[in-house]
Protein backbone atom coordinates (compact mmCIF):
# COMPACT_ATOMS: atom_id res chain seq x y z
CA UNK A 1 0.00 0.00 0.00
CA UNK A 2 1.25 3.47 -0.86
CA UNK A 3 2.35 5.95 1.80
CA UNK A 4 0.42 9.09 2.66
CA UNK A 5 2.32 12.27 3.51
CA UNK A 6 1.10 13.97 6.68
CA UNK A 7 1.83 17.03 8.79
CA UNK A 8 0.88 16.87 12.49
CA UNK A 9 0.81 19.88 14.81
CA UNK A 10 -1.15 20.91 17.91
CA UNK A 11 -1.46 23.44 20.71
CA UNK A 12 -0.77 26.48 18.56
CA UNK A 13 -2.83 28.82 20.79
CA UNK A 14 -3.05 31.56 18.17
CA UNK A 15 -3.66 35.00 19.71
CA UNK A 16 -2.50 33.81 23.12
CA UNK A 17 -2.54 37.00 25.23
CA UNK A 18 0.95 36.66 26.79
CA UNK A 19 -0.67 38.64 29.60
CA UNK A 20 2.37 38.63 31.90
CA UNK A 21 4.37 40.69 29.42
CA UNK A 22 4.35 44.40 28.72
CA UNK A 23 1.80 45.14 25.94
CA UNK A 24 4.41 45.87 23.25
CA UNK A 25 6.30 42.66 23.97
CA UNK A 26 3.10 40.63 24.20
CA UNK A 27 2.15 41.90 20.73
CA UNK A 28 5.57 40.91 19.38
CA UNK A 29 5.27 37.40 20.82
CA UNK A 30 1.79 36.98 19.29
CA UNK A 31 3.25 37.89 15.90
CA UNK A 32 6.10 35.41 16.39
CA UNK A 33 3.54 32.73 17.23
CA UNK A 34 1.61 33.53 14.06
CA UNK A 35 4.81 33.41 12.02
CA UNK A 36 5.71 30.00 13.44
CA UNK A 37 2.33 28.69 12.32
CA UNK A 38 2.67 30.28 8.87
CA UNK A 39 6.15 28.78 8.50
CA UNK A 40 4.74 25.37 9.39
CA UNK A 41 1.98 25.67 6.80
CA UNK A 42 4.43 26.78 4.13
CA UNK A 43 6.73 23.86 4.98
CA UNK A 44 3.80 21.47 4.65
CA UNK A 45 2.84 22.96 1.30
CA UNK A 46 6.41 22.78 -0.07
CA UNK A 47 6.64 19.18 1.18
CA UNK A 48 3.50 18.23 -0.79
CA UNK A 49 1.59 17.29 2.36
CA UNK A 50 -1.65 15.46 1.62
CA UNK A 51 -3.18 15.43 5.12
CA UNK A 52 -2.61 18.24 7.63
CA UNK A 53 -3.65 17.47 11.23
CA UNK A 54 -4.24 20.05 13.97
CA UNK A 55 -4.82 18.07 17.16
CA UNK A 56 -6.53 20.68 19.32
CA UNK A 57 -6.02 24.17 20.73
CA UNK A 58 -5.46 25.90 17.44
CA UNK A 59 -6.76 29.04 19.15
CA UNK A 60 -7.03 30.59 22.54
CA UNK A 61 -10.72 30.92 21.77
CA UNK A 62 -11.66 33.92 23.90
CA UNK A 63 -8.85 36.04 22.43
CA UNK A 64 -8.94 35.08 18.76
CA UNK A 65 -9.27 38.00 16.31
CA UNK A 66 -10.85 38.35 12.90
CA UNK A 67 -7.49 39.30 11.40
CA UNK A 68 -5.85 36.09 12.61
CA UNK A 69 -8.71 33.96 11.27
CA UNK A 70 -8.48 35.64 7.86
CA UNK A 71 -4.72 35.12 7.78
CA UNK A 72 -5.20 31.42 8.57
CA UNK A 73 -7.91 30.99 5.94
CA UNK A 74 -5.71 32.62 3.29
CA UNK A 75 -2.91 30.15 3.99
CA UNK A 76 -5.24 27.16 3.91
CA UNK A 77 -6.65 28.27 0.54
CA UNK A 78 -3.11 28.40 -0.85
CA UNK A 79 -2.91 24.61 -0.42
CA UNK A 80 -6.10 23.37 -2.16
CA UNK A 81 -4.64 19.90 -2.73
CA UNK A 82 -4.04 19.38 0.99
CA UNK A 83 -6.87 18.28 3.30
CA UNK A 84 -6.92 19.81 6.79
CA UNK A 85 -8.39 18.01 9.81
CA UNK A 86 -8.95 19.93 13.05
CA UNK A 87 -9.99 18.56 16.43
CA UNK A 88 -11.07 21.39 18.77
CA UNK A 89 -9.39 21.13 22.19
CA UNK A 90 -10.09 22.30 25.71
CA UNK A 91 -8.94 25.86 24.92
CA UNK A 92 -10.90 26.17 21.67
CA UNK A 93 -13.92 23.85 22.07
CA UNK A 94 -16.59 23.43 19.41
CA UNK A 95 -19.45 25.55 20.79
CA UNK A 96 -22.29 27.66 19.41
CA UNK A 97 -20.12 30.77 19.64
CA UNK A 98 -16.76 29.35 18.52
CA UNK A 99 -15.04 30.21 15.22
CA UNK A 100 -15.67 26.60 14.20
CA UNK A 101 -19.42 27.23 14.23
CA UNK A 102 -19.76 30.89 13.30
CA UNK A 103 -17.43 31.00 10.30
CA UNK A 104 -17.53 29.36 6.89
CA UNK A 105 -14.28 27.41 6.65
CA UNK A 106 -12.48 26.61 3.38
CA UNK A 107 -13.75 23.51 1.55
CA UNK A 108 -10.56 21.53 2.23
CA UNK A 109 -11.03 21.74 6.03
CA UNK A 110 -12.86 19.16 8.14
CA UNK A 111 -13.59 20.00 11.78
CA UNK A 112 -14.40 17.11 14.09
CA UNK A 113 -17.14 17.40 16.67
CA UNK A 114 -18.70 14.02 17.43
CA UNK A 115 -16.63 10.86 16.97
CA UNK A 116 -16.62 10.06 13.29
CA UNK A 117 -14.71 8.63 10.35
CA UNK A 118 -13.84 10.50 7.16
CA UNK A 119 -13.15 8.21 4.21
CA UNK A 120 -10.57 9.32 1.65
CA UNK A 121 -10.86 6.71 -1.06
CA UNK A 122 -8.31 8.18 -3.45
CA UNK A 123 -5.61 7.80 -0.77
CA UNK A 124 -6.84 4.59 0.81
CA UNK A 125 -7.02 6.40 4.14
CA UNK A 126 -9.67 6.75 6.84
CA UNK A 127 -9.23 9.66 9.26
CA UNK A 128 -11.02 9.51 12.61
CA UNK A 129 -11.42 12.24 15.21
CA UNK A 130 -13.46 13.95 17.90
CA UNK A 131 -13.54 17.50 19.20
CA UNK A 132 -14.09 19.00 22.63
CA UNK A 133 -17.52 20.63 22.92
CA UNK A 134 -16.70 22.27 26.26
CA UNK A 135 -13.59 22.91 28.34
CA UNK A 136 -13.69 19.34 29.63
CA UNK A 137 -13.92 15.82 28.19
CA UNK A 138 -14.11 12.89 30.61
CA UNK A 139 -14.38 10.11 28.02
CA UNK A 140 -11.39 8.67 26.21
CA UNK A 141 -11.01 10.26 22.75
CA UNK A 142 -9.52 6.99 21.48
CA UNK A 143 -12.50 4.67 22.06
CA UNK A 144 -15.94 4.46 20.45
CA UNK A 145 -15.34 4.75 16.70
CA UNK A 146 -16.79 2.72 13.83
CA UNK A 147 -14.96 -0.57 13.25
CA UNK A 148 -11.67 0.02 11.48
CA UNK A 149 -11.27 -1.23 7.93
CA UNK A 150 -8.20 -3.44 7.68
CA UNK A 151 -7.39 -2.57 4.09
CA UNK A 152 -7.09 1.16 4.87
CA UNK A 153 -4.50 3.33 6.58
CA UNK A 154 -6.37 4.27 9.77
CA UNK A 155 -5.37 7.54 11.43
CA UNK A 156 -6.85 9.14 14.56
CA UNK A 157 -6.54 12.85 15.33
CA UNK A 158 -7.47 13.83 18.89
CA UNK A 159 -6.74 16.03 21.88
CA UNK A 160 -6.09 13.88 24.93
CA UNK A 161 -4.16 13.48 28.15
CA UNK A 162 -1.85 10.49 28.70
CA UNK A 163 -0.69 11.71 32.10
CA UNK A 164 -3.73 10.82 34.24
CA UNK A 165 -6.68 8.41 34.00
CA UNK A 166 -8.72 10.97 35.94
CA UNK A 167 -7.95 13.85 33.59
CA UNK A 168 -10.76 16.21 32.58
CA UNK A 169 -9.01 16.73 29.24
CA UNK A 170 -9.70 13.50 27.38
CA UNK A 171 -8.02 10.76 29.47
CA UNK A 172 -5.91 8.40 27.36
CA UNK A 173 -4.12 5.23 28.43
CA UNK A 174 -1.42 3.21 26.70
CA UNK A 175 -3.74 0.22 26.88
CA UNK A 176 -6.33 2.23 24.91
CA UNK A 177 -3.71 3.02 22.29
CA UNK A 178 -2.56 -0.58 21.95
CA UNK A 179 -6.12 -1.89 21.65
CA UNK A 180 -7.24 0.82 19.24
CA UNK A 181 -5.92 -0.72 16.02
CA UNK A 182 -5.02 2.66 14.51
CA UNK A 183 -1.92 2.88 12.37
CA UNK A 184 -1.11 6.35 13.73
CA UNK A 185 -2.60 8.53 16.47
CA UNK A 186 -1.87 12.27 16.17
CA UNK A 187 -2.19 13.63 19.70
CA UNK A 188 -2.45 17.11 21.14
CA UNK A 189 -2.63 18.62 24.66
CA UNK A 190 0.85 17.88 26.03
CA UNK A 191 3.12 20.74 24.97
CA UNK A 192 6.31 18.67 24.86
CA UNK A 193 7.08 15.97 22.31
CA UNK A 194 8.78 12.68 23.17
CA UNK A 195 9.14 11.77 19.51
CA UNK A 196 7.44 8.98 17.61
CA UNK A 197 6.40 6.12 19.91
CA UNK A 198 4.67 2.79 19.36
CA UNK A 199 2.66 0.22 21.28
CA UNK A 200 1.84 -3.01 19.50
CA UNK A 201 1.17 -2.07 15.88
CA UNK A 202 0.08 1.49 16.65
CA UNK A 203 2.38 4.48 16.30
CA UNK A 204 1.51 7.63 18.20
CA UNK A 205 3.00 10.99 19.08
CA UNK A 206 2.43 14.32 20.72
CA UNK A 207 3.73 16.96 18.34
CA UNK A 208 4.12 19.40 21.23
CA UNK A 209 3.32 23.08 20.87
CA UNK A 210 4.72 24.99 17.94
CA UNK A 211 6.16 27.93 19.91
CA UNK A 212 6.91 27.98 23.64
CA UNK A 213 5.04 30.67 25.55
CA UNK A 214 6.68 30.64 29.00
CA UNK A 215 9.28 28.89 31.17
CA UNK A 216 6.93 25.93 31.58
CA UNK A 217 7.46 25.13 27.87
CA UNK A 218 11.21 24.78 27.52
CA UNK A 219 13.19 23.87 24.43
CA UNK A 220 12.73 24.39 20.72
CA UNK A 221 9.23 23.56 19.48
CA UNK A 222 7.74 22.38 16.23
CA UNK A 223 5.65 19.74 14.48
CA UNK A 224 5.82 16.28 12.90
CA UNK A 225 6.17 15.59 9.18
CA UNK A 226 6.57 12.51 7.02
CA UNK A 227 4.97 9.39 5.63
CA UNK A 228 2.52 6.88 7.08
CA UNK A 229 2.18 3.44 5.56
CA UNK A 230 0.11 0.45 6.55
CA UNK A 231 3.28 -1.32 7.72
CA UNK A 232 4.98 1.59 9.50
CA UNK A 233 5.85 5.29 9.54
CA UNK A 234 8.71 7.53 8.49
CA UNK A 235 8.16 10.66 10.57
CA UNK A 236 10.42 13.33 12.03
CA UNK A 237 10.15 16.43 14.19
CA UNK A 238 10.70 19.79 12.49
CA UNK A 239 11.55 22.95 14.44
CA UNK A 240 9.40 26.02 13.78
CA UNK A 241 9.79 28.06 16.97
CA UNK A 242 11.45 31.46 16.69
CA UNK A 243 12.62 31.35 20.28
CA UNK A 244 13.02 28.92 23.14
CA UNK A 245 12.74 29.06 26.92
CA UNK A 246 15.32 27.34 29.11
CA UNK A 247 15.87 26.96 32.87
CA UNK A 248 19.18 26.13 34.57
CA UNK A 249 20.24 25.89 38.23
CA UNK A 250 23.73 26.96 39.32
CA UNK A 251 25.44 26.78 42.70
CA UNK A 252 27.69 29.71 43.65
CA UNK A 253 29.26 27.92 46.62
CA UNK A 254 32.98 28.66 46.89
CA UNK A 255 32.90 31.89 44.87
CA UNK A 256 34.11 34.94 46.72
CA UNK A 257 33.38 38.03 44.62
CA UNK A 258 30.73 39.38 42.29
CA UNK A 259 33.19 39.17 39.38
CA UNK A 260 33.90 35.50 40.09
CA UNK A 261 30.16 34.78 40.20
CA UNK A 262 29.45 36.66 36.95
CA UNK A 263 32.38 35.01 35.16
CA UNK A 264 31.27 31.59 36.32
CA UNK A 265 27.66 32.16 35.24
CA UNK A 266 28.76 33.60 31.89
CA UNK A 267 30.85 30.48 31.24
CA UNK A 268 27.94 28.18 32.10
CA UNK A 269 25.42 29.99 29.87
CA UNK A 270 27.58 30.47 26.78
CA UNK A 271 25.61 27.83 24.83
CA UNK A 272 22.49 30.03 24.99
CA UNK A 273 22.26 32.73 22.32
CA UNK A 274 19.88 35.54 21.42
CA UNK A 275 17.03 33.18 20.48
CA UNK A 276 16.77 32.07 24.13
CA UNK A 277 14.92 33.35 27.17
CA UNK A 278 16.90 31.96 30.09
CA UNK A 279 15.86 31.58 33.71
CA UNK A 280 18.88 31.16 36.00
CA UNK A 281 18.20 29.77 39.47
CA UNK A 282 21.09 30.59 41.80
CA UNK A 283 21.76 28.43 44.85
CA UNK A 284 24.39 28.18 47.54
CA UNK A 285 26.07 30.44 50.07
CA UNK A 286 27.77 33.64 48.91
CA UNK A 287 29.68 36.41 50.69
CA UNK A 288 27.59 39.22 52.09
CA UNK A 289 26.77 41.92 49.54
CA UNK A 290 26.85 39.85 46.33
CA UNK A 291 23.88 40.56 44.06
CA UNK A 292 23.64 39.17 40.53
CA UNK A 293 21.39 40.91 38.01
CA UNK A 294 20.73 40.41 34.27
CA UNK A 295 22.40 43.66 33.17
CA UNK A 296 25.80 42.26 34.16
CA UNK A 297 25.77 39.89 31.17
CA UNK A 298 25.29 42.48 28.44
CA UNK A 299 23.34 42.15 25.21
CA UNK A 300 24.02 40.90 21.70
CA UNK A 301 23.83 37.80 19.48
CA UNK A 302 25.97 35.70 21.84
CA UNK A 303 23.82 36.42 24.91
CA UNK A 304 20.26 35.31 25.74
CA UNK A 305 17.81 38.01 24.66
CA UNK A 306 16.18 37.78 28.08
CA UNK A 307 17.68 36.64 31.39
CA UNK A 308 15.67 36.14 34.56
CA UNK A 309 17.57 35.67 37.81
CA UNK A 310 15.94 33.75 40.66
CA UNK A 311 18.34 34.29 43.52
CA UNK A 312 17.98 31.58 46.16
CA UNK A 313 21.47 32.13 47.57
CA UNK A 314 21.95 32.98 51.24
CA UNK A 315 24.49 35.52 52.52
CA UNK A 316 27.59 34.04 54.13
CA UNK A 317 27.62 36.44 57.07
CA UNK A 318 29.33 36.18 60.46
CA UNK A 319 25.99 36.19 62.22
CA UNK A 320 27.53 35.85 65.67
CA UNK A 321 29.22 39.24 65.36
CA UNK A 322 26.21 40.72 63.56
CA UNK A 323 23.87 39.67 66.36
CA UNK A 324 25.93 41.71 68.85
CA UNK A 325 26.56 44.61 66.50
CA UNK A 326 25.15 47.91 67.82
CA UNK A 327 24.39 49.26 64.35
CA UNK A 328 21.41 49.60 62.06
CA UNK A 329 22.54 46.37 60.37
CA UNK A 330 22.54 44.61 63.71
CA UNK A 331 19.07 45.89 64.58
CA UNK A 332 17.76 44.85 61.15
CA UNK A 333 19.27 41.38 61.48
CA UNK A 334 17.83 40.80 64.95
CA UNK A 335 14.38 42.03 63.86
CA UNK A 336 14.26 39.61 60.93
CA UNK A 337 15.45 36.79 63.21
CA UNK A 338 12.61 37.53 65.62
CA UNK A 339 10.10 37.13 62.80
CA UNK A 340 11.77 33.90 61.65
CA UNK A 341 11.41 32.41 65.15
CA UNK A 342 7.69 33.15 65.44
CA UNK A 343 5.50 30.05 65.60
CA UNK A 344 3.20 31.17 62.78
CA UNK A 345 6.05 31.60 60.28
CA UNK A 346 5.15 29.45 57.27
CA UNK A 347 7.74 28.07 54.81
CA UNK A 348 6.68 30.67 52.22
CA UNK A 349 6.97 33.46 54.76
CA UNK A 350 10.36 32.14 55.87
CA UNK A 351 11.63 32.26 52.28
CA UNK A 352 10.46 35.87 51.92
CA UNK A 353 12.13 36.83 55.21
CA UNK A 354 15.43 35.23 54.19
CA UNK A 355 15.35 37.12 50.90
CA UNK A 356 14.52 40.32 52.80
CA UNK A 357 17.54 39.72 55.02
CA UNK A 358 19.81 39.23 52.02
CA UNK A 359 18.69 42.35 50.19
CA UNK A 360 18.43 44.40 53.36
CA UNK A 361 21.99 43.59 54.41
CA UNK A 362 23.21 44.38 50.90
CA UNK A 363 21.43 47.73 50.92
CA UNK A 364 22.82 48.60 54.33
CA UNK A 365 26.29 47.80 53.00
CA UNK A 366 25.78 50.50 50.34
CA UNK A 367 25.40 48.00 47.51
CA UNK A 368 23.81 49.38 44.34
CA UNK A 369 21.05 46.80 43.95
CA UNK A 370 19.83 46.41 40.36
CA UNK A 371 17.35 43.58 40.39
CA UNK A 372 15.14 44.60 37.50
CA UNK A 373 15.66 44.54 33.74
CA UNK A 374 13.68 46.58 31.23
CA UNK A 375 13.90 43.82 28.62
CA UNK A 376 10.85 41.60 28.42
CA UNK A 377 10.57 37.94 27.43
Amino acid sequence: MNAVKIFHCADIHLDSPFSLLAPSHAYKRRLELQNAMLSAMNYAKEGKTQLFFIAGDLFDAEYITKETIELLFDEIKKAPDCRFFITPGNHDPYTDVSPYTLLEWPENVHIFKEKERVEIDELGVDVYGVGFTSATMTDSPIKGYPKLRENRINILVCHGDLTSPLSQSGPVSKADIEASGFDYIALGHIHASDGILSIGKTYYAYSGCIEGRDFGETGYKGAIFGDIRKDGVTLKGIRFSRRRYEVISLSLDGLGTTKECVDYIRQRIKEYRDDTALRIILEGSVPEGIIINPTQFGEGPLVPYFIEIIDNTVPNVDFTDLERENTLRGVFYRTVCDYLEQEDTTPDKKEILLQAMKYGLCALADRNILDFDERQV
